[in-house]
C-alpha cells in the first residue's frame, strides 16, 4: 500500500492527545450535599472495573477514528501492476474499431456508440497534461499526431462507420510509430476497443507499451451475406440466356430458411428466388435471364438481413456481346475450317486478309487474330502483334511447313512463349488432353474412355525453355504439345504444331474437340471488366478499351456524387482510382468529357464493400486472456463499468481514502454509542 500524500501521516502524532486525556483524567468531581437518603434511589451504581472498561472502549474508538481520519488525508492506495505514478506524463493511443461489424447491437445500442462512449470515459480518467491519439480503420492523416484532452474528446465524437478493414497488427504498428516518437520518460499506453474478429489477426507484443484490450460483443452472432457472384460463361450474348451464380453464406449459429433473393438489372426485377442456408454454411444458386441490348447493364443482388446490413446488396455490371470480331491473316489462301467455323456463325464476325495487304492500324478492331500459314513475321507485323497482345487480343498461329521459322520464333521468344523446332515427318498420336485448361473447362462432365483423339502425319515439335510460360492442351505420345497456350500480358498466344489441313491431321474433323476448343479461343478474347471491384482491396481499376492521350480526362458519376478521378496510363489502357473520392458501394458511370459535352457511358463500374467483415467469428475474453498473457496486457472485459474509475485504478492503483472516511464515521458512531448507552 502506498500514499498519495504521505506527509499527512505525521498527523498520527495527534493520537497521543486522547491517550493523555485518558491517563490523566482531568475531570473534577463535584460534591453534592443532600439531607434525605431517599435520593440515593436515583443514583446508578457503578463499579470501578466497569468504569475503566467503558473509558478504554471510548479511547480505542477515538484513536481509530483519528487514525483513519489522518489516513484519509494521506490518501492510501494499492498500486496496480501498470501503475505509472513514477512518470510525470502519459501518451495514450486509443483505437476504435469502426468497421461494419461494429454495427451490431448490444442491449439496444450499437457497438460503435458503446466504443465511443467508453473511449470518452477513458480519456476523462487522465489529466489535462497527458497526450492522446485516436485511431480508426481509416488511418486518416489527421490522426497521425497527438492531441490534447479536449481535442481528443471532439475527435472521438466525430467517428463514423467505415468500409475500411485493417488488421490489428497494422493498427498497433501505427500506434507504436506515434508513441515511440515521445521521450522515454513518457508512459506509453494503448487501448484497443474492438469486437476482435478472428479475421483481424493478432497483434505482436511491445513490452515498452502498456496494452489494454476492451472486447465488445453483440447480443447474438447472426449474419447472412451475399458473398460473391460470377457468370458461368465468360461472355454474355445478346438474346441468349445468361446464368449468374451467387454464393450466400450464413455466419450465424442458427439455420436460416427461405431467404428471399432479388435480382435487378437496370432497376428492373429480373428474378426472384429463395434459399435455405445451414448453420455456418453456404449455398451456391444460379439465376437465369436474357438481355437484348448491346449496352452496359447495372445489376443488383439483394437480400434482407438484420442487424448487419452492409453486405445485403452486391452490385455488379457487365456488357453483353453481339459479335466477336476475328481476323484471319492468310499466307496463301483462306482456311476452309476457320471459314466454316467462324464465318458461318452469327456470333462471330470473320474477316480474311492476305499477309501483304494488312493495315496494322486496323488490327485493334479484332479480338482474335489467326496467323494462317504465313511464311514469316516481318518487323512491322511483329511490333503490331505485340501491341495487340498488350491490349488483350489473342493470337492463334497455324504454321506452314515452308515458313521462316527464325522470324516466327523471334516473335515467340520475345513474348516468352514456346517455339517451333524441327519438323517431324512420322505419324504422331495425341494421347492426353488437359480438361482443366480454360479451353476445355466445362466441356466434358466426364472424359469418355473411348474418346477419339487426333493425330498428325507431319508436325512441328513445339519446344519449351526456362523462361517459357506455356501450358500444353493436346499432348502427343512423346510429351510434346500439339496445341499449347501461353499467357502474354493481357492476351494469349495459341500455338498449333500443325496447319488445319485434312491431308495432314484429323483435328479439324474431331468435332467434340475442335469446335469447343476454337469457340473458347475466340470467347476467351473477351476481356470484359470484372463484375465488380472491392472497396479497400481494388485501388486501381482498369478501363477496357479506353486509352487517353494528352490532356484528355474522364468523369465519374453516381446517384449522389460526381468527380474527376485520379488517372494513369498503363500501356494502351487507362486505370482510375476512386478511393480518394468515395468509399460508398454502388454503381458508377465512367463518362467521356467533363465540360458539358458528355457522351454515352464509356464503362459502368460496380463497387462493393469487402466481405471479410461479414464473418462474425470473435475472440471472447477467455481466448484473449490466453492469447495475450504477458505482464503488459490487461483485458477490460466489462463494458458496463465506468471506465473513468477503471483508468484511475490502472494508472494510480486502487484508492482507499473513501473506506477511511467510512471507518472514521463508524468509530465516531461507536464512541457516541458507548458514552450514551454503556452503563
Amino acid at each position: 500500500m502506498n500514499f498519495v500524500y504521505p506527509a499527512f501521516l505525521f498527523g498520527l502524532i495527534a493520537l497521543v492527545i486522547p491517550v493523555i486525556i485518558h491517563l490523566f483524567n482531568f475531570r473534577r468531581f463535584k460534591t453534592v450535599y443532600f439531607t434525605n437518603v431517599k435520593f440515593l434511589k436515583d443514583i446508578q451504581e457503578e463499579t470501578a472495573t466497569k468504569n475503566k472498561l467503558k473509558h478504554l472502549f471510548v479511547l480505542i474508538s477515538r484513536l481509530l477514528a483519528l487514525t483513519f481520519l489522518v489516513l484519509a488525508f494521506a490518501q492510501p492506495f494499492i498500486p496496480s501492476s501498470q501503475s505509472t505514478t513514477t512518470k510525470n506524463q502519459r501518451a495514450v493511443s486509443i483505437y476504435i474499431d469502426n468497421s461494419f461489424s461494429m454495427e451490431a447491437i448490444y442491449k439496444d445500442e450499437e457497438l460503435l456508440n458503446i466504443a465511443k462512449r467508453k473511449a470518452e470515459e477513458i480519456v476523462k480518467g487522465y489529466t489535462v497534461d497527458d497526450k492522446f491519439q485516436i485511431l480508426t480503420n481509416d488511418l486518416e492523416a489527421k490522426h497521425q499526431h497527438l492531441l490534447s484532452k479536449d481535442e481528443m474528446l471532439n475527435a472521438i465524437s466525430s467517428i463514423q462507420i467505415s468500409p475500411e478493414v485493417k488488421t490489428l497488427e497494422e493498427i498497433f504498428k501505427r500506434q507504436s510509430d506515434i508513441l515511440n516518437r515521445e521521450d522515454e520518460s513518457v508512459s506509453k499506453i494503448v487501448y484497443e476497443l474492438s469486437d476482435f474478429q478472428k479475421n483481424a489477426g493478432e497483434l505482436q507484443n511491445d513490452t515498452t507499451v502498456q496494452i489494454n484490450l476492451v472486447p465488445l460483443l453483440s447480443n447474438e452472432q447472426r449474419n447472412v451475406t451475399i458473398d460473391s457472384a460470377w457468370f458461368i460463361t465468360p461472355v454474355q450474348l445478346i438474346n441468349q440466356q445468361s446464368q449468374l451464380c451467387l454464393r450466400i453464406k450464413n455466419y450465424g449459429d442458427v439455420e436460416i430458411n427461405n431467404v428471399p433473393i432479388t435480382l435487378k438489372l437496370n432497376g428492373e426485377i429480373k428474378s426472384l428466388t429463395d434459399v435455405s442456408i445451414p448453420i455456418k454454411g453456404e449455398v451456391i444458386d444460379t439465376l437465369s435471364f436474357t438481355v437484348n441490348k448491346d449496352v452496359w447493364f447495372s445489376g443488383e443482388l439483394s437480400i434482407k438481413d438484420y442487424p448487419v446490413t452492409f453486405d445485403d446488396i452486391l452490385y455488379f455490371s457487365f456488357k453483353p456481346v453481339s459479335k466477336i470480331p476475328v481476323l484471319s491473316i492468310n499466307g496463301t489462301k483462306q482456311n476452309t475450317f476457320v471459314q466454316s467455323l467462324y464465318g458461318g456463325n452469327g456470333l462471330f464476325l470473320l474477316n480474311n486478309n492476305m499477309v501483304d495487304q494488312i493495315e496494322f492500324s486496323e488490327l485493334s478492331q479484332y479480338d482474335l487474330i489467326i496467323l494462317n500459314e504465313i511464311k514469316s513475321i516481318s518487323g512491322g507485323l511483329d511490333q503490331a502483334l505485340v501491341e495487340q497482345l498488350d491490349r488483350g487480343c489473342n493470337i492463334l498461329i497455324l504454321p506452314a511447313f515452308d515458313m521462316d521459322v527464325t522470324s516466327v520464333n523471334a516473335f515467340l521468344q520475345k513474348n516468352n512463349a514456346s517455339t517451333y523446332g524441327a519438323i517431324i515427318k512420322g505419324k504422331r498420336n495425341v494421347t492426353s488432353i488437359d480438361t482443366r485448361n480454360v479451353l476445355f473447362e466445362g466441356v466434358f462432365e466426364k472424359v469418355p474412355s473411348n474418346l477419339a483423339l487426333p493425330y498428325a502425319d507431319q508436325s512441328f515439335s513445339i519446344e519449351s525453355y526456362s523462361r517459357t510460360r506455356t501450358e500444353p492442351v493436346l499432348v502427343f505420345a512423346d510429351k510434346k504439345p500439339m496445341i499449347a497456350t501461353s499467357s502474354v500480358n493481357k492476351g494469349a498466344l495459341y500455338l498449333s504444331a500443325v496447319p488445319f489441313n485434312r491431308d495432314i491431321t484429323d483435328l479439324p474433323v474431331q468435332g467434340g474437340i475442335f469446335v469447343p476448343m476454337m469457340y473458347k479461343i475466340a470467347l476467351n478474347t473477351q476481356k470484359n471488366a470484372s463484375l465488380y471491384a472491392t472497396i479497400g482491396e481494388t485501388k486501381w481499376i482498369t478501363l477496357n478499351d479506353i486509352s487517353l492521350s494528352g490532356d484528355q480526362t474522364l468523369k465519374v458519376k453516381s446517384a449522389d456524387n460526381e468527380f474527376i478521378p485520379e488517372m494513369r496510363k498503363t500501356g494502351n489502357n487507362t486505370e482510375i482510382n476512386l478511393s480518394a473520392y468515395t468509399n460508398n458501394a454502388g454503381l458508377y458511370n465512367v463518362i467521356s468529357g467533363v465540360s458539358g459535352n458528355d457522351v454515352a457511358t464509356t464503362q459502368l463500374l460496380a463497387l462493393n464493400y469487402e466481405r471479410s467483415e461479414s464473418n462474425l467469428s470473435f475472440y471472447d475474453k477467455d481466448a484473449l486472456k490466453d492469447m495475450y498473457d504477458a505482464a503488459n496486457f490487461t483485458i477490460l472485459d466489462n463494458p458496463e463499468r465506468d471506465f473513468t474509475n477503471v483508468v484511475a485504478q490502472l494508472n494510480e492503483g486502487t484508492p482507499l481514502w473513501k473506506f477511511c472516511i467510512i471507518f472514521v464515521l463508524i468509530f465516531l458512531a461507536v464512541e457516541i454509542a458507548l458514552i450514551r448507552f454503556l452503563p
